[in-house]
């Protein structure tokens, strides 16, 4: 997979907003921006430094769509939420907010995510609800990494795929799933892929 520059192969506006070898990703306009993954418990002023020298406000971030829930891609959500963003929890997630505290260590400030304030959100829902955003694409479960994965694929052929393994990566007994994770992402066309962690990356 070649290195792409993002700024010249989409006509969607998004922004890297990452920190501490983790991308996070801000897409769409204004008040209807949607934001893929949040970092570190604890790590909300680091965020917000982020935001502040891209010109972006936390208020302007309506919604909030967590990959998977490990700390790296969820941890501040608790956080991120009681500022005002509601999140989108997919129907293979649900079960597994609760189990994210496992991970964390004592020295984390991790706030347990509230589970009767989500959006909860099919699969099949997906397109139309972010439509509502100005987003054509589709939310779409891609296991391998972790089973509460999932992708948010755009029409225009761009794919966030979290912390999904390129098969060359994959352990062996999550192989299919994951050839079976990529078999869906190729098959909605899919020309780039804007990953949790490295550079952006064309499909071949």
């Amino acid at each position: 997979m070649a290195t792409i520059d993002p700024a010249r192969h989409s006509k969607t506006n998004i922004l890297n907003v990452g920190y501490s070898s983790t991308n996070y990703y801000l897409i769409g306009e204004n008040a209807a921006r949607l934001l893929i993954d949040v970092g570190w418990p604890g790590t909300l002023p680091k965020l917000l430094n982020i935001f502040k020298r891209k010109r972006v406000l936390l208020q302007d971030i309506k919604y909030l769509l967590i990959t998977h829930y490990h700390p790296d891609h969820a941890g501040l959500a608790q956080e991120v939420k009681l500022e005002g963003t509601q999140l989108i929890v997919l129907e293979n997630q649900i079960s597994f907010i609760p189990e994210l505290r496992r991970y964390m260590k004592p020295i984390n400030p991790f706030l347990d995510i509230s589970l009767n304030d989500n959006l909860n959100l099919s699969f099949k829902d997906s397109r139309e609800f972010l439509l509502r955003l100005g987003i054509e694409g589709e939310i779409i479960p891609t296991p391998g990494h972790s089973d509460d994965s999932i992708s948010l694929i755009l029409d225009e052929g761009i794919a966030f795929t979290g912390d999904l393994p390129g098969l060359n990566w994959a352990r062996e007994d999550s192989m299919q799933k994951v050839e079976l994770s990529w078999q869906r992402i190729r098959a909605l066309n899919a020309k780039m892929i804007y990953p949790g962690h490295g550079p952006i990356r064309s499909l071949e």
